[in-house]
């Protein structure tokens, strides 16, 4: 976990209040660089995680090269090597030489071969160039601003609100109707880089242009050994996360998704959060806190849970495995299981007439049926619809539909979750269902490997069972819950209340 952030332009002289409202992220080490010649200002605070002795790791440099760089590449070792055999020397045991030397040698072509988590920026002083780019599911945040002269990038948000004149201009209906982020922010000015993307900036004259490196392929997947590949990708990407040089844990919930993370290595360190207790007084004093590191409001609750799931862990390591990404990937949403069970029977049945959407939905096609299940209000209905549309005419059964506009569009919001509050008591968090391997893995499977009559997340359940987790590979999924609606004595969650409430408290404006 470490916080980057760079200005082009007229206003460098900010870059240290920017860095410094993100000093929870890096506590470890900081370092700026201004170039006054061409108006550019990075910066970065550390987080050490490995290579604990090494200097020079904030802010890296080599050459004309300068890398600001916040995350893991998990794959580093096996990139090192590839590097060296090609003559390449290095000074430390670090990932993040090895980033900027892979940068060097394979160009913008280095980020595809990473797997892992990261936000970076690399400035090219001999080329006039400033590089941006976020790892493929989005796990480490990264926005930018552009407003005239100015062209700045940050780990968090905070960084822009806090220091820049932004319009006030905060985007209630789309925030009101969707979980999904997607590159939206509350301001005009500011934006989200997407997953799976980089930014080439031109230093000069502040144009840019956005490019994908990485599009999910179907690949083939032998069926026959698809259980036993799934069960060692699951047991590699468990131990490339456990490479680490502090003390780390696992935060467990019991269900199968933390519950097999557990079987494949023995965690000194386990955390939980007990719904059963009364959290009322806690999260009403927290709340600001909550959503100042939050930046802007995401769809879920869960904020509070994994708030107070930092805070402990952090008294004991610096960093915390989790199991998101799993539902998405493997089918794991109650809200997938009538859609699912409509198309078996389609499948089974060509005549069926369709039973379920009549009687539950009343709309006439998966894609719609989907975006009245997400959307938050039925006047938000087409513009749900057409942001989903895409998703389900490019998968050929809509389980896998479902679950990749989850993974594009929702899952984000809930990565923020996890990075803004482990970043708040100085943690990193990583995901091993979300490896590189996993994702292109898990929407190559056949719908019926994912959700198969009642259970959802079938391949998962069965390696469970196969590694003696029965009870847990039976359990219904949980969530982290609160009792929200207790609390405010409403009778239903509402989320306008809840961002009038933070609006109310000034937290963002």
């Amino acid at each position: 976990m470490c916080a980057i952030a760079g200005i082009i332009g007229t206003k460098i002289n900010l870059i240290k209040k920017m860095s410094s409202c993100m000093r929870h992220r890096g506590p470890d080490d900081e370092k700026i660089k201004i170039d006054h010649k061409n108006q550019v200002a990075l910066s970065m605070l550390r987080l050490s995680i490995l290579d604990l002795k090494s200097k020079g790791l904030c802010l890296y440099e080599e050459d004309e090269f300068t890398l600001s760089y916040n995350g893991e590449i998990y794959n580093y070792k096996e990139l090192k090597s590839q590097l060296i055999s090609k003559g390449f020397k290095f000074k430390t045991s670090c990932d993040t030489e090895l980033f900027l030397k892979s940068f060097i040698y394979w160009g913008e072509k280095c980020f595809e071969k990473f797997n892992g988590m990261f936000s970076a920026a690399i400035y090219d002083q001999k080329r006039n160039k400033i590089y941006l780019a976020r790892d493929i599911a989005g796990e480490k945040p990264l926005y930018f601003y552009k407003k005239n002269k100015t062209f700045a990038f940050a780990s968090e948000a905070k960084a822009f609100y806090k220091n820049f004149d932004l319009t006030k201009n905060l985007k209630r209906n789309f925030f009101n109707s969707f979980q999904h982020c997607l590159s939206e922010t509350l301001w005009k000015e500011v934006f989200s880089l997407p997953p799976a993307s980089y930014l080439c900036l031109n230093v000069k004259n502040l144009e840019y242009k956005i490019k994908k490196y990485w599009i999910f392929k179907q690949r083939k997947i032998n069926l026959k050994t698809a259980e036993e590949e799934l069960e060692y990708l699951i047991k590699d990407s468990v131990k490339l996360r456990t490479r680490s040089d502090v003390p780390y844990g696992l935060y467990f919930s019991g269900g199968v998704d933390s519950s097999l993370i557990s079987t494949f290595h023995n965690f000194k360190h386990k955390f939980y959060f007990d719904a059963r207790l009364e959290w009322k007084k806690e999260f009403f004093k927290d709340i600001k806190k909550i959503a100042w590191h939050l930046d802007f409001p995401v769809g879920s609750l869960s904020s509070f849970p994994l708030w107070k799931l930092a805070h402990t862990a952090s008294k004991k390591v610096k960093v915390v495995l989790s199991g998101e990404g799993a539902d998405e990937i493997f089918g794991g949403y109650v809200r997938y299981m009538p859609i699912a069970q409509e198309y078996n029977l389609k499948k089974k049945y060509p005549s069926y007439e369709s039973y379920l959407f009549k009687k539950f939905f009343k709309h006439g096609d998966y894609v719609e049926s989907y975006a009245a299940l997400t959307s938050r209000s039925p006047k938000y209905l087409k513009f749900v619809k057409d942001i989903l549309k895409p998703y389900f005419e490019n998968f050929e059964d809509p389980i896998n539909a479902m679950g990749y506009a989850d993974f594009e569009l929702i899952m984000p919001s809930l990565l923020q979750m996890g990075d803004r509050m482990a970043s708040a008591y100085s943690l990193e968090n990583r995901c091993p269902f979300l490896d590189k391997r996993i994702i292109e893995f898990g929407f190559s499977l056949p719908y019926d490997y994912k959700i198969r009559h009642l259970s959802q997340k079938n391949l998962l359940r069965k390696i469970a069972i196969k590694r003696g987790l029965t009870e847990s590979a039976q359990m219904e999924k949980k969530g982290l819950i609160i009792v929200f609606n207790k609390w405010v004595k409403g009778k239903d969650w509402d989320r306008s209340k809840y961002f009038n409430f933070l609006k109310k408290k000034s937290v963002f404006v």
